[in-house]
């Protein structure tokens, strides 16, 4: 597979807000002392061992602000597709807002594969949850890194110095296995995801290989019809996936009117 596919998930801090009460209805924006905003990110590309992150722990800190900005900024510029969980109206329009507000203009065009979404659309009445947590535990056996809850973000805000230093490697540690987990529902996930990733190869020798995974351990399973024409039909014995064959193996000269 040769498509540059980084795998993103980013952790946010939340707003300091004036209220009267507990449960208030609406917020004015006038009430708003410190914005919420992004506060740090991991990320992975397929294929290689090393997990990045990238963070800016302090709300006044505009310079570590500006260089996770633009860490993130860079990577969605080499990027052919951006694969995450709930990413493309959370992760994605979050670091977009960022990338705005600083002047940095659009990274080049991207795909963004949102896994939360093949859940939807391919297992949602089978599942109890779209959460990720519920399928690392239910397709990996695997879970999300426990914390203290908003304890954490707390004290990464206004904890003591030791607290920060200890919160801050908890969020770090949470923020990566979030990207690791994501990686890995990405290869469970890749024969349902609907892309042809076989578009992203660089060389076309004629061969026939997996539209996913690009593997040719590939197995002839009946064939694809349209309603003028047939193919051969394919499975990949690696990831599963279905495609046909290129080439039109049969078509009748009567069309349909």
């Amino acid at each position: 597979m040769t498509a540059k596919i980084l795998t993103l998930d980013i952790e946010t801090l939340p707003a300091i807000v004036e209220t009267f009460g507990l449960f208030p209805n609406y917020i004015p924006i006038d009430n708003v002392i410190t914005p919420g905003r992004v506060l740090c990110f991991a990320a992975k590309w397929y294929g290689e061992r090393s997990t990045m992150f990238h963070a800016a722990w302090d709300d006044n800190d505009a310079k570590a602000y500006e260089k996770m900005a633009g860490a993130a900024w860079d990577l969605f510029d080499q990027a052919d597709i951006i694969v995450g969980w709930n990413s493309t109206r959370f992760d994605i329009q979050h670091l977009n807002a960022v990338f705005g507000r600083l002047e940095l203009g659009p990274p080049s065009p991207f795909r963004s594969l949102d896994l939360m979404q093949v859940a939807k659309r391919n297992f949602k009445s089978g599942e109890m949850s779209m959460k990720l947590d519920w399928f690392s535990r239910q397709w990996l056996g695997d879970t999300k890194l426990k914390h203290s809850g908003m304890k954490l973000w707390q004290d990464i805000r206004r904890g003591e110095k030791a607290e920060k230093l200890k919160a801050r490697k908890t969020m770090e540690r949470y923020n990566i296995k979030d990207v690791k987990l994501t990686e890995q529902l990405f290869d469970r996930f890749l024969p349902w995801t609907g892309i042809n990733f076989a578009l992203y190869d660089e060389a076309d020798d004629g061969a026939e290989t997996c539209i996913k995974c690009s593997s040719d351990n590939l197995h002839k399973r009946g064939f694809f019809y349209t309603t003028i024409s047939k193919y051969q039909r394919f499975r990949c014995l690696d990831c599963g996936a279905w495609s046909r064959g290129r080439k039109m193996i049969y078509t009748t000269e009567l069309r349909p009117v």
